[in-house]
């Protein structure tokens, strides 16, 4: 009888291992098929040389390498983050990551729809749209994964209501804003606002921290301290000067 429960408890150890290890392969294919646009002896030699045409070509490129190489990260961290409360999985928990990695599959289609023109081409509403939607079902479909596995009881039995709320909500910020930001395209087609209204992701997330960061425990066992601070800027700054270069770029 002993000899079967411990069979039992190793193959429900192992089985979220392997869900983890396929969706990190797969993450870690999509960050690569993305940099594979970014051609730069082919641009230069079909401009000529032209250092002034291959940078207004090289910048909606980046921009959307840059953008979706942000995002996918913040959701593998995302994931990372749950499953490391989920100890057991069922073949329902394997649908929905599969469904989830689904979408973040399409990430290198549909990024290349946004880099194809600049950010003020005529067609740029549409690609837009698509790469938002992809991005925006690839978040529902990671925050239904974490749901089920909440309400199946898959997750460690000491994780509190308050700390499992604070993911899901952290969890629905970034397609909150994607779907914001396709309403944006569809509303002001010609104003080319959609990026933009992802600005609005960094200060939704602190204001989630404030409501809920008492119930998650990195919240609340991190220091205070000015160096802390600094540690975080490191990890945000660098990637609004990258994006910010690439959108002046693609706006040339």
């Amino acid at each position: 009888m002993q000899d079967n429960d411990d069979e039992t408890t190793v193959r429900q150890a192992k089985q979220p291992a392997r869900l983890v290890a396929l969706s990190d392969g797969l993450f870690a294919t999509v960050l690569t098929l993305l940099v594979l646009d970014l051609r730069i002896p082919e641009a230069l030699n079909a401009d000529g040389g032209n250092v002034s045409a291959y940078v207004k070509w090289l910048g909606p490129h980046l921009f959307s390498y840059l953008l979706t190489f942000l995002v996918a990260g913040t959701y593998w961290l995302a994931h990372h983050r749950d499953f490391e409360r989920v100890i057991d999985c069922d073949r329902r928990l394997l649908s929905y990551n599969l469904l989830f990695l689904l979408f973040v599959g399409l990430f290198p289609f549909t990024t290349a729809g946004i880099s194809a023109g600049s950010l003020q081409s005529s067609d740029f509403g549409f690609y837009w749209c698509m790469y938002a939607a992809d991005i925006l079902l690839a978040g529902v479909m990671l925050g239904l994964t974490w749901a089920y596995a909440v309400s199946h009881h898959l997750v460690t039995p000491d994780m509190t209501p308050e700390e499992s709320r604070s993911i899901a909500v952290h969890q629905l910020v970034t397609p909150a804003a994607f779907l914001l930001s396709i309403v944006a395209e569809f509303l002001f087609p010609q104003a080319f606002v959609g990026p933009y209204t992802l600005l609005l992701i960094p200060p939704a997330l602190w204001a989630v921290d404030r409501k809920f960061g008492a119930a998650d425990p990195e919240t609340r066992s991190a220091p205070r301290s000015r160096s802390e601070l600094l540690w975080r800027a490191g990890t945000i700054l660098p990637w609004l000067l990258a994006i910010g270069l690439a959108v002046w770029a693609a706006m040339r």
